[in-house]
């Protein structure tokens, strides 16, 4: 099974798990840290939070599947001692095939502001690795 095939499984299971009550599912593998205009859910990774992406560096992400087609892979970098977050990247998957459809850099950074998937993200993450301040 490849990587990528094992992380779609694990998304759509989150997906399934986040609708559980707590108790329920205990630790989250996926924080809910947001929902679109059409209520499509963004997934922080929570296992893989700070690790590094062999193109985009010390990283979190956040997941996102539109129209049972495709997944989104939206790449951010944080920072805690700035109150800071950046979009560093994204991808694009097929769903049914599994194959990367498109993979972008970027550096624009994201507004800090509690309403944004971004902000949520990065609460979740400087608070999760105990950073000060947070």
């Amino acid at each position: 099974m490849t990587m990528l095939v094992k992380r779609f499984c694990a998304v759509a299971s989150a997906i399934i798990v986040l609708s559980l009550p707590t108790a329920v599912r205990g630790a989250e593998k996926y924080f809910n840290v947001g929902l679109d205009t059409f209520g499509d859910p963004f997934l922080l990774d929570t296992t893989t939070m700070g690790e590094k992406d062999k193109k985009f560096g010390s990283v979190i992400k956040i997941y996102q599947i539109k129209n049972n087609l495709f997944m989104y892979e939206y790449i951010l970098r944080p920072s805690c001692s700035d109150a800071r977050i950046w979009a560093v990247g994204h991808r694009v998957y097929n769903i049914n095939s599994g194959k990367k459809i498109t993979e972008e850099k970027e550096d624009r950074e994201i507004p800090n502001r509690g309403d944004n998937p971004g902000s949520t993200a990065l609460k979740y993450y400087c608070q999760a690795i105990k950073a000060r301040g947070w």
